[in-house]
């Protein structure tokens, strides 16, 4: 994921870079959906466009060219942005706003560790912009899987977690695959409900997801994926880690509470 959006990045610098003062609006070209809106929200920002929105096979994101710069959408998490190569718009879960290139809100995934704004202060709650997230550990016992992930705390400040993580299972191409989240209960039961707790400064915490590889009635196949999309607890954007997995039940997945990792 870090390659990927370093590679984004860099191809958002260079094509926002070469785009002509201003050039004619192509003909044909028109702006739909989230580029659209964002498009009517700043348009004399967004500009004309010069093209229709593209797709990367490989991971869905889309991209269109403006007169003025770059539409980027992200699959993986619904993000909608608009860069002229030095500033970027945003149109996320508080409306529309604009940082810089080298600056990241403290909801958004940060892989590249930029500064983060508004500047993280010590006690508040662990955000997505300054956690980064693996898997831990994966064992099997009597038909059920259990996956321990670990977030770490990337700020020099200690942050607060309480609560649970929302999960998605996606395939390869970003594509979302039949997700049923269960807060706790299966074989968790015996793991530390829901509590505030402090991550010190490059401290971690986990949490566990538990699944069954056990066909049920009526289930001819188990949902696959090869990627899990975790929002930390009360947050707005997810972090995207590789996995594999293959829940029964109709994709049902229980997590317990995040905790202090040991």
């Amino acid at each position: 994921m870090r390659i990927r959006s370093l590679a984004l990045c860099l191809l958002v610098t260079l094509l926002a870079a070469s785009v002509p003062a201003a050039p004619a609006q192509a003909q044909n070209c028109q702006f739909v959906l989230g580029f659209a809106t964002l498009h009517n929200l700043i348009p004399q920002i967004v500009g004309q466009c010069l093209e229709n929105e593209q797709h990367n096979p490989a991971n869905g994101d889309g991209l269109q060219m403006t007169t003025t710069g770059l539409l980027v959408w992200r699959k993986a998490d619904n993000f909608t942005a608009f860069t002229d190569g030095f500033r970027t718009s945003v149109n996320g879960p508080f409306g529309l706003q604009m940082r810089l290139n080298s600056q990241r809100f403290f909801w958004e995934q940060n892989p590249m560790k930029l500064a983060i704004i508004p500047t993280p202060i010590a006690g508040d709650r662990c955000h997505t912009a300054g956690l980064s997230l693996t898997i831990k550990g994966s064992e099997g016992a009597a038909g059920t899987i259990f996956n321990t992930f670990r977030f770490v705390n990337d700020l020099s400040v200690p942050c607060t977690f309480s609560g649970f993580v929302g999960a998605q299972m996606l395939d390869a191409q970003n594509n979302p695959v039949r997700t049923q989240v269960v807060r706790g209960g299966d074989f968790l039961t015996n793991l530390p409900g829901p509590a505030l707790f402090t991550v010190p400064a490059g401290g971690a915490a986990e949490f566990t997801l538990s699944w069954s590889d056990v066909m049920v009635l009526n289930e001819t196949t188990c949902p696959k994926a090869t990627q899990l999309a975790v929002i930390p607890p009360d947050e707005f954007d997810p972090l995207i880690v590789p996995v594999m997995l293959a829940p029964c039940n109709f994709g049902t997945v229980h997590v317990s509470a995040v905790r202090p990792s040991s």
